[in-house]
């Protein structure tokens, strides 16, 4: 979470979207049955009816919310967003991260708007595509602006159910919508959702890639650095902007040269990129840059440039 400049926190808010039967529902299922306690989770849904929670998760129930017992929150949209969005900005605690399921027809780019309320800052749209379906249903006559509505709203696309389809077949869908949607990062490794909701900046500081040590993204791989110089802001974004289209995360903390004495933040989230003033810098505070990407990636063990950008 980042610190708002009144010393309150503003909650990170992830958009899931898709197509109906893209799986979304069931990545939500997973979220809150096996998501790690260290990060509190609000997930937004359409009904309840349709998350398959185990009776044993459930800690308590209020109406259209239920509190689990892995820190995690489940709301309904029964009383509409602005409601549900006034109800998570007053828990306390607050969530870390809200995760909104958008309904298979709707627009994520409109319920991503949402993230801009006061206390709420928008994390990523993840929109979900059936490997097996996605290209038909972009040329069907009925439904295909919805869905190209959809991916167009992306900052990632999160291909689903890969087992129903080849090798090649993937590949081949892939590159399609790689075609279709330029610049937006593709990936199929279904943890993708889980490392989005990760603050790297709790993660282990090293120069090397590491394995995640939450134990629930272990497919994905971590780098870190820290200084204790400030560094050039445009040196950082330039090399944030650069990074692979697979990096799924990256965040940063900077003291900067052109103003060492106020605190940047700076961090990208699939496609999205942005920094911003977070106040001043504070004493004990660190310069620090962490990058998420999937272990499958290919990126050497030493993240190129890495060092280098944070050389004084």
């Amino acid at each position: 979470m980042v610190p708002r400049r009144d010393g309150a926190e503003t909650i990170a808010v992830t958009i899931l979207g898709g197509y109906l039967g893209s799986g979304k529902t069931t990545r939500i299922n997973t979220l809150l049955a096996e998501h790690a306690q260290e990060a509190r989770i609000a997930v937004v849904v359409n009904d309840f009816g349709a998350v398959n929670i185990d009776a044993d998760l459930v800690k308590a129930r209020s109406g259209d919310m239920l509190e689990l017992s892995n820190g995690c929150i489940c709301c309904s949209l029964a009383d509409g967003m602005a409601a549900v969005m006034e109800r998570l900005a007053a828990l306390d605690p607050c969530p870390a991260h809200v995760v909104m399921e958008v309904s298979g027809v709707g627009n994520p780019g409109e319920v991503a708007r949402w993230a801009g309320l006061p206390g709420f800052r928008r994390n990523a749209v993840v929109v979900c595509a059936d490997a097996e379906t996605i290209e038909e249903r972009a040329s069907d006559r009925w439904v295909a602006d919805t869905v190209r509505t959809q991916l167009a709203s992306a900052d990632l696309l999160l291909l689903t159910k890969t087992d129903l389809v080849g090798h090649d077949e993937l590949a081949q869908v892939r590159a399609w919508l790689e075609s279709t949607v330029p610049g937006v990062p593709v990936h199929d490794d279904l943890r993708t959702l889980d490392a989005l909701l990760v603050d790297p900046l709790n993660a282990p500081t090293s120069r090397a890639g590491t394995r995640s040590p939450s134990g629930q993204h272990d497919e994905h791989v971590s780098w870190a650095i820290t200084s204790s110089d400030p560094v050039d802001a445009d040196r950082v974004l330039d090399y944030v902007r650069s990074l692979p289209d697979h990096v799924v995360r990256a965040k940063g903390v900077l003291r900067t040269w052109q103003q060492p004495d106020r605190r940047t933040v700076v961090q990208r989230v699939g496609r999205r990129w942005e920094a911003h003033d977070d106040g001043p810098w504070q004493a004990g505070d660190t310069t620090r840059l962490v990058v998420i990407s999937p272990a499958a990636s290919g990126l050497p063990e030493e993240l190129p440039g890495l060092n280098e950008v944070f050389a004084s």
